[in-house]
């Protein structure tokens, strides 16, 4: 099994000479070193039949067999699994052809409107190894809900997504310090779909940035609301990787808090830890320019994946959001309970204020209090909140909260 980039076989499909070597050139930047080319469909199914190939760039526009034929040809004769879907056609055409190669039991690790941005490609390539690694755990009994990238595309144009809000409390008085805007989609046949399951489809169709901006304008409109209503406390709304190659995103947030009132000191912008590890210069150039305009940064998810403290120092962040996976249950595992202490004395030291994400029990909590964290957040203090219900939740139920735990 193939554990890293520099480990996989890559075929480049492309007429243009200009866009394949530019292609080519990205993926050697990202240290592929088996990587091959081909000028057409029907070069690139010559050395699918001789050469094992991981990963299949295809360009849709080709002469010869375009990029349509070429992923059926591919499908039928069963000649590789994983495909990267290129054009500089609508996304919402490209979306489709990634949607009939899925149909056609063909792994698409992303669908992707010219040129191909180096994140983009990188959050691909290590798709293709997190999917093959999973690929070989058991199978759970989970049933994946089926939805594809035009249907995603066509709930952001009719409205069906909408955010929900988790209160984030301080530890010393319980006072409301800000809130999460958190994902939802109530599908209108299908129910309520994950956010696990369309995340990451809108990050490999290449819709995750008018995925952001929709959900992003609507919590700037919910933020304007509750300061005509006299409250004023801290917005955080997580962005995708991909959101920080977004050279526009910037320019665009800073129009928004504008144009709806917003003070740029009240919202938090949320990213994993694993956002480092991709186009490190990129990232850090957009979460520049956002702490420049006077937006907070938040790296979430801590202790679930890989950064270490140097790479911390180099993000300019104010706040630290310790995952759940080392909150939960820590009082009655010490080893765990070490590795948080040592998490929230790092953050110290880096000036970085603290949350505690998942707190769902009473001896939860008393391991943050004990520890020192500035903020909390879990099920034991509030689920996610629609707008109406935030509402009377800091009514009465915030109040109702500090009672119980006043007489404890």
């Amino acid at each position: 099994m193939k554990s890293t980039i520099k480990e996989l076989n890559v075929l480049v499909t492309d007429d243009s000479l200009t866009q394949r070597q530019y292609a080519q050139d990205l993926c050697r930047e990202m240290g592929v070193a088996q990587l091959l080319g081909a000028a057409n469909g029907m070069d690139a199914l010559q050395i699918l039949e001789h050469e094992a190939i991981d990963v299949v760039l295809i360009d849709l526009e080709m002469p010869v067999m375009d990029g349509v034929e070429l992923i059926r040809a591919i499908a039928q004769k069963k000649l590789s699994t994983s495909i990267i879907i290129l054009s500089a056609k609508d996304p919402v055409l490209i979306s489709s052809v990634g949607t009939m190669a899925e149909a056609d039991g063909l792994h698409v690790l992303g669908t992707f409107q010219k040129p191909l941005l180096p994140d983009a490609l990188e959050c691909s390539l290590l798709r293709f190894i997190h999917d093959a690694k999973m690929a070989l755990q058991p199978i759970e009994d989970d049933i994946e809900q089926d939805v594809t990238a035009v249907e995603l595309s066509k709930a952001i144009v009719n409205n069906e997504m909408t955010l929900a809000f988790q209160p984030k409390l301080t530890v010393q008085g319980l006072i409301l310090s800000g809130v999460e805007a958190l994902a939802r989609w109530h599908h209108p046949t299908k129910g309520m779909i994950s956010p696990g399951v369309f995340i990451p489809l809108a990050e490999r169709h290449g819709l995750i940035d008018a995925l952001t901006r929709h959900l992003l304008e609507q919590a700037f409109k919910h933020k304007r609301t509750w300061q005509q209503y006299g409250l004023r406390f801290n917005l955080a709304f997580n962005l995708s990787p991909l959101s920080l190659a977004d050279i526009d995103i910037v320019d665009w947030l800073c129009a928004m808090a504008a144009q709806y009132d917003v003070p740029a000191n009240e919202i938090t912008f949320e990213i994993t830890e694993n956002a480092l590890l991709g186009e490190l210069a990129s990232a850090i150039r957009t979460l520049a320019r956002l702490r420049l305009k006077g937006f907070h940064i938040a790296i979430d998810d801590y202790g679930t994946g890989f950064a270490n403290a140097q790479q911390l120092s180099r993000v300019p962040a104010t706040e630290l959001k310790i995952d759940r996976s080392l909150v939960h249950r820590a009082a009655a595992r010490p080893q765990q309970q070490t590795i948080f202490a040592s998490t929230v004395e790092l953050a110290k030291k880096l000036n970085l204020s603290t949350v505690a994400e998942g707190v769902e029990t009473r001896e939860d909590f008393q391991v943050v209090v004990d520890l020192g964290v500035d903020l909390v957040q879990g099920f034991y203090f509030s689920k996610p909140l629609f707008p109406d219900d935030l509402l009377t939740w800091i009514k009465t139920g915030l109040s109702q909260l500090r009672r119980e735990h006043e007489g404890k």
